[in-house]
């Protein structure tokens, strides 16, 4: 019997992370802050109600989808997320993209 526990809890432990619908996404970013890695640096990313992105040297469009969070007219193209509480991981073609915490509101004010 506890063999048959201990493969089941291995089992459930490699299960992968399902990325978040975009409900979850709307919900955990819309109005709120990101602040966390991506593609080798450190980059905090307020997400405005009104559909723009609000960082310290930037800002632009974002769009939440049913393929994740989307950024029109850029080269980005669009990032899937898991989360798990306030962490989020940013996933592209399948990988890890980065990994951060969302903040509550306008943490960093980075609307200003």
């Amino acid at each position: 019997m506890s063999k048959i526990f201990t493969g089941l809890t291995v089992a459930i432990l490699a299960a992968p992370a399902f990325a978040a619908t975009q409900a979850e996404l709307q919900e955990a970013l819309v109005g709120n802050t990101y602040q966390g890695g991506m593609g080798g640096g450190q980059y905090s990313s307020y997400f405005a109600a009104d559909g723009t992105y609000h960082d310290t040297s930037t800002s632009g469009r974002y769009e939440i989808t049913e393929d994740g969070v989307c950024y029109p007219d850029t080269d980005y193209g669009c990032y899937e997320a898991v989360i798990d509480g306030r962490s989020l991981e940013w996933v592209k073609d399948g990988e890890s993209a980065g990994r951060g915490e969302i903040l509550g509101g306008d943490a960093l004010n980075l609307m200003e």
